[in-house]
């Protein structure tokens, strides 16, 4: 059975967005990230279901960093 993929769309501070992205590939196969507009700081994380704790979990954990995401549903 293969896992149903989630994708969410967030905003965040665009300074921060290569660490976030070494920081996400460095959890191999726990999701893709992609700019999608990086002046607006507009990114979006697919992945598969069963890793959903995990994501937000490292997206809770990038506060420490000074790295803010706001959800951007609808964009």
């Amino acid at each position: 059975m293969v896992p149903m993929e989630k994708t969410k769309r967030f905003r965040m501070n665009r300074e921060g967005i290569g660490f976030f992205k070494a920081i996400l590939e460095s959890y191999e196969d726990v999701g893709i990230f992609s700019v999608l507009d990086g002046g607006k700081g507009l990114v979006e994380v697919i992945y598969p279901s069963c890793f959903e704790k995990d994501i937000l979990a490292i997206i809770d954990d990038m506060g420490r960093y000074a790295l803010i995401f706001e959800e951007a549903d609808g964009v």
